[in-house]
């Protein structure tokens, strides 16, 4: 990770924090694919409120796989209660393999695109993009966090 960038663990204190609506959630959502759209990226965004799938769309050139990688992103913030990318950077930090975390990885995804969404401290939403190099995934998440 650069120097010069922010943590994920910064962004999660900045953003990650709010009395959560469906509404905010399908707001992030919608924000995100209309940004998408106009800048032609391809990219699936889902958003999941108390462990329902309340929002997702996958723009023209996404496939089956970005629905795995969503659920894998999911999986990842929803056993950590942190960002997918928080897990990456731990994962850099300690300078150790995925497979050495001590809990199957198939399942999970240590690379941004899964940011914690809580109230009052407790997760209740997640917030994913799919589809893009996973530092974008997780920028684009957190560029919508600061817009709402």
């Amino acid at each position: 990770m650069a120097t010069n960038r922010e943590s994920a663990l910064d962004h999660e204190n900045e953003l990650c924090e709010a009395p959560w609506s469906r509404k905010d959630l399908l707001e992030l959502g919608s924000a995100i694919v209309a940004d998408a759209e106009r800048k032609s990226l391809v990219v699936a965004a889902a958003m999941f409120l108390r462990g329902q799938r309340v929002f997702q769309v996958g723009l023209e050139g996404t496939s089956s796989d970005n629905d795995s990688w969503i659920m894998r992103k999911v999986n990842t913030v929803a056993l950590t209660g942190h960002s997918s990318l928080a897990l990456r950077e731990n994962v850099e930090a300690l300078n150790i393999q995925e497979e050495d975390l001590g809990f199957r990885t198939s399942d999970l995804a240590v690379c941004g695109g899964g940011f914690p969404l809580k109230t009052n401290g407790v997760l209740v939403g997640i917030a994913v993009v799919s589809g893009l190099p996973h530092l974008d995934d997780h920028d684009l998440i957190v560029e919508h966090l600061r817009l709402l």
